[in-house]
């Protein structure tokens, strides 16, 4: 009997083998199911999906919310979200985010780079990548010599690899103060080349300038969103915002293969004509009447950062549909004595007033199909000529320390009137032969002297 029960026993051992294992492996797939339906319920709750897949408005949120964390004061530049967020409107942002969004712009005031890059690693946690441009700090460099240097983060673009199409960008300019005037570098250039094209943007193909401004608020959605107190002033001139630096590697070479003279009376010129473009500068802006640096003050400018030292005047330049009556007695409550007066409104008008002993001469330019031209007079014999220039508008530049206008391109303005020997000094130019782009234009009849030749001196 006992053999019999042993046998027995050892007939039923398999058949526990088999169910054990079965039970484990359905037990390990059952909690294999359950962990992974935990880990998706988790990922839903946490809504951890790409920014990039949702709306621009929840990306814009997201980034605002982030920015107030780490007190990076950031503001929305972007002409449509400026728009639609001024008026604090969650209609008018809801019509703003059913349009697609190829980029998002925003405005950083200079910051601590520290405070960028918090930004940029809570970004990089829910799948973002990024690409900053480093540039030179221009405020570093004085006449074109460089007084210090400084490598500033000047442009961030944020985004989310996908596939199958161009992913909506994050874009942040940075803002630096320049004294009267905020300024942000190019977004792109022939040495800094971004992942994604930015020729169109307004802030990435050239770098910008504009007024001062403070920031205003409103809260939508939650959010706190910050933009240009006056959107309306910072929008019209961001159509006119271009800015070109001087260009300091030419001033160095310039200034080391034609070294001037260092003497106090170079300074005391400088700083003579820095207050005289100041003021007439000052004096123009409140009747609303743009310039731009003109002939040697503008070759100064461009060739060496600096003004010619052996000139001893300044030269500015204004459309003559531009001009207003107001102009002279603006001038002249600035300080500023009038001179000379040349022509006629409607024919080679020219004004020159006196700062202390210092002169300034305006040349007034006339529009044609084909080309620009501003005109002169000699006194003493009545004899007109023609200056003829390409087209040109207008770019913002620093001169001086001071935020000007010079014509824009540049150089074709540079060479129609000094050719392409620019580059080299002349002590003994003449104004009605030297210009390359001067040509004899008729005379006034002496019937009309008293009218188009006035002298104050």
């Amino acid at each position: 009997m006992a053999l019999s029960s042993s046998k027995k026993k050892t007939s039923q051992l398999p058949f526990s083998s088999q169910t054990f294992k079965y039970v484990i492996g359905v037990s390990a797939v059952f909690l294999l199911v359950q962990l992974y339906g935990v880990q998706y319920f988790l990922s839903k709750m946490k809504s951890t999906k790409p920014l990039e897949e949702k709306t621009p408005w929840e990306a814009t949120k997201y980034l605002l919310k982030h920015c107030e964390l780490v007190g990076l004061p950031i503001f929305v530049i972007q002409p449509s979200l400026m728009r639609a967020v001024r008026e604090g409107s969650m209609m008018r942002i809801n019509a703003w985010n059913q349009q697609p969004q190829e980029v998002v712009t925003f405005g950083v005031m200079e910051s601590n780079d520290d405070v960028l890059h918090k930004v940029i690693a809570s970004m990089k946690k829910i799948g973002y990548v990024y690409w900053e441009k480093m540039d030179e700090d221009p405020r570093g460099i004085v006449h074109g010599v460089e007084t210090s240097y400084k490598v500033i983060v000047s442009h961030i673009l944020l985004w989310v690899p996908v596939e199958g199409h161009t992913p909506m960008l994050i874009h942040l300019v940075v803002f630096f103060d320049r004294g009267s005037y905020f300024w942000h570098a190019i977004g792109q250039d022939r040495y800094h080349k971004p992942p994604f094209d930015l020729s169109e943007s307004l802030y990435g193909k050239t770098a910008g300038s504009f007024n001062k401004f403070e920031l205003g608020n409103v809260k939508i959605d939650d959010t706190t969103v910050h933009y240009p107190n006056n959107s309306f002033i910072f929008l019209s001139e961001l159509k006119k915002s271009s800015f070109i630096e001087c260009n300091h590697t030419r001033a160095y070479y310039f200034n080391f293969e034609y070294p001037h003279e260092k003497s106090k009376n170079i300074d005391t010129f400088r700083r003579k004509a820095r207050q005289l473009i100041s003021v007439a500068s000052k004096a123009l802006d409140n009747i609303g009447i743009p310039f731009w640096l003109s002939s040697g003050t503008c070759l100064g400018w461009y060739r060496q950062c600096d003004l010619i030292s052996h000139t001893t005047d300044v030269d500015i330049g204004i459309f003559i549909t531009d001009y207003n009556d107001g102009l002279i007695s603006a001038f002249e409550n600035a300080g500023l004595l009038l001179t000379h007066q040349f022509g006629k409104i409607s024919d080679s008008f020219e004004l020159s007033f006196l700062y202390g002993d210092l002169k300034l001469d305006i040349f007034f330019f006339y529009k044609t199909d084909k080309f620009f031209w501003n005109g002169g007079t000699q006194a003493s014999t009545g004899n007109k000529y023609k200056y003829i220039f390409p087209p040109f508008e207008m770019c913002w530049t620093d001169f001086l320390g001071l935020w000007v206008r010079v014509p824009c391109p540049p150089e074709p303005y540079i060479i129609a009137n000094y050719g392409y020997n620019w580059m080299m000094p002349d002590k003994g130019w003449d104004w009605k032969t030297s210009p390359n782009n001067v040509y004899e234009n008729g005379k006034w009849p002496e019937s009309e002297w008293d009218e188009v030749i006035q002298l104050y001196e």
